[in-house]
């Protein structure tokens, strides 16, 4: 969505578990670290589950990632 949004390609690039928690440790402290990349990389399926916590605090429905991608564009460029 944000290449098409773009006109451009974009490459997604994986890091290891190792390289993210290095990259991590730079602004997270250690602790928060594993349980971040847990729920990133091996969600449970509760945490898959999609929760109307959005719509119960903002009052609105949830967007779209692509209705995000659109509005915080000029981020990309």
């Amino acid at each position: 969505m944000i290449s098409r949004a773009l006109g451009e390609e974009v490459t997604f690039v994986e890091l290891s578990r190792e390289q993210a928690h290095a990259h991590m440790a730079q602004f997270m402290p250690e602790e928060v670290i594993d349980g971040t990349l847990d729920v990133l990389g091996l969600p449970l399926p509760a945490e898959q589950v999609i929760s109307p916590d959005v719509e119960n605090v903002l009052r609105r429905p949830a967007r779209s990632f692509g209705e995000w991608v659109e509005r915080n564009l000029s981020t990309f460029r």
